[in-house]
């Protein structure tokens, strides 16, 4: 048991002192307005399937893109992609 909880520890630890630009804007993401709003929003039901979270992965999609694009990165990948409605 002690073990485990030694390696979960060191797996959040290691997963948190990511500074790359991209988890910097990941992190930056959760606090963008349209974010915060779909939190404020849906009281919780942004952690069931279906359009609520849809909409949350959206949201810190293009807040993050959009923090990339800022730091003059270009996003990964090279397709736009569809947003579901």
């Amino acid at each position: 048991m002690a073990l485990m909880l030694g390696v979960t520890t060191t797996a959040c630890a290691l997963g948190g002192s990511d500074n790359s630009p991209q988890a910097q804007c990941e992190r930056q993401a959760n606090d963008d307005p349209a974010v915060l709003e779909i939190y404020s929003r849906t009281n919780g039901a942004y952690t069931q399937s279906g359009t609520v979270n849809q909409d949350l992965v959206a949201a810190l999609r293009e807040a993050t893109l959009r923090c990339m694009r800022q730091k003059g990165l270009a996003p990964p990948g090279g397709v736009q992609p569809v947003r579901p409605r």
